[in-house]
């Protein structure tokens, strides 16, 4: 064989394997519902369908949430972590909404997430979740966090076969989904259309105002001892994120205060709160030789920074001053829908945001559900 022919043979069959790679990896994302993941389209299912996007494969939201937020660019948004995921859009009237949690741990993080939303817009109302680990000096914080580096932007359809094959041989759940699918076009609770697997499956994804719909928690609740059982462990051991300390660390409570008079020079209007525990969890925190002085410190620290910069402070550490019982939260460190419709209610005291609070609808929301979990109706 000459070398021409050997080299002709060579791409050839390197060709041949990309295709085969590409077209068999194309059939099981849309087998398993993750077609979309990563593509443009999913952005705009979400805002022109309303559809739920939970994928099995990535927990990389990023590239979603800037994609939404820089094309409705919402007048009010929530930022913070995860536990500030249960804030939703219908609690707002004559202003459009959006929760940009759930993409960083850490102040630095934080500031991330706003320098890269005011790339393309300053929101008029920033909702800012602060919680506690972010000021403990003995937790790994992700302090060099930038969400939206093209390294994680799911639009990579090289990235997203990664996370294809690597879901094939890590999840067992994956596999049996790809061989005996039981995946739903729309999901059961709000008739939304479905992106992903987790949606698709579990009805468990962030919905089109970037809030999380726990599917798990609403359709199959479990007791309070369950879901309160791993909290209780992590701080009895004292780690992941609830690592024990016995001061802040003054280092990050100054990041905080410089981060905080930023989108405040940027012109927005920031109420600052400190998300809820569950009563027992609260006092299991204050009560432990390794958190109660941490804590009282972080709130009083947090508290005098707002009150220096004169910046509306909402402390709602405990969920018993809210009126709300334990039965409300999804697990031992977030609180559900319901809860956070009453914090909204609280927001009446600052007369910025309060025009925008539709108190009749959340009220009547509150009043008609008889679920702890869920109030707004299922299709919104």
């Amino acid at each position: 064989m000459t070398w021409k022919k050997y080299c002709t043979t060579l791409l050839g069959l390197s060709l041949g394997a990309i295709i085969f790679y590409v077209g068999v990896a194309e059939w099981m994302l849309h087998r398993l519902n993750e077609a979309h993941v990563g593509d443009d389209a999913a952005i705009s299912m979400q805002i022109e369908d309303n559809a739920l996007y939970g994928s099995a494969l990535t927990g990389d939201v990023a590239f979603l949430k800037y994609g939404v937020i820089s094309r409705i660019k919402p007048d009010i948004l929530a930022l913070g972590t995860s536990r500030s995921m249960q804030f939703r859009a219908p609690f707002f009237k004559d202003a459009t909404f959006y929760t940009v949690g759930g993409l960083g741990d850490s102040v630095d993080a934080m500031e991330d997430v706003f320098d890269c939303v005011c790339s393309s817009y300053t929101p008029k109302i920033v909702i800012f979740a602060v919680d506690w680990d972010w000021l403990n000096p003995n937790y790994a914080h992700n302090k060099s966090s930038h969400v939206f580096e093209e390294k994680n932007m799911l639009s990579n359809k090289a990235y997203v076969y990664k996370c294809l094959y690597q879901a094939l041989w890590q999840n067992k759940n994956v596999r049996e989904q790809l061989l005996r699918p039981a995946i739903r076009e729309r999901d059961v609770i709000g008739d939304h259309p479905t992106i992903g697997l987790l949606a698709g499956v579990k009805s468990e994804g962030f919905r089109a105002d970037g809030s999380f719909q726990y599917g798990d928690a609403i359709l199959h609740p479990r007791s309070i001892e369950e879901r309160f059982e791993d909290t209780r462990k992590r701080i009895r051991e004292g780690n992941r994120r609830f690592e024990n300390a016995d001061h802040i660390d003054a280092d990050e409570l100054l990041k905080l205060a410089s981060f905080i008079h930023k989108m405040k020079s940027h012109g927005c209007h920031v109420l600052v709160l400190l998300p809820p525990f569950p009563n027992e969890i609260y006092q299991r925190f204050m009560d432990s030789e390794g958190h109660g002085r941490f804590i009282l410190q972080f709130e009083q620290s947090v508290q005098e920074l707002c009150m220096k910069q004169n910046v509306p402070f909402y402390d709602f550490s405990d969920m018993a001053w809210l009126d709300a019982p334990d039965e409300e939260a999804l697990d031992g460190f977030h609180a559900s829908e319901r809860t956070y419709g009453r914090i909204v209610l609280q927001f009446e005291s600052d007369s910025v945001i309060a025009p925008y609070i539709d108190k009749e609808f959340v009220e009547k929301c509150m009043s008609d559900s008889n679920s702890p979990i869920q109030i707004v109706p299922a299709g919104m």
